[in-house]
């Protein structure tokens, strides 16, 4: 089985273009955020996990017949 990359997943969202000399940046919307004690208590907050579009997980979904990054209703209510 190959892996599906970040910038392939419709849960990736792009937050970063990258360079010539730098990948892509997005974060990972599969899962919310968790925060942490001791992040709460600093102030700090959650963030989601930052990825790069060659990175790949386990748990990635392909992000077929999208155009422009978004969901229609009947293709968000199949993620879950």
């Amino acid at each position: 089985m190959s892996e599906i990359y970040c910038k392939d997943c419709a849960y990736w969202d792009e937050m970063g273009q990258g360079s010539p000399t730098r990948m892509r940046e997005g974060r990972c919307r599969r899962h919310a955020p968790h925060p942490h004690q001791s992040d709460m208590q600093e102030g700090e907050g959650t963030m989601w996990p930052a990825t790069f579009e060659d990175d790949w997980c386990g748990e990635s979904r392909p992000r077929t017949g999208l155009t422009d990054n978004t969901l229609d209703v009947d293709q968000f209510r199949d993620l879950f």
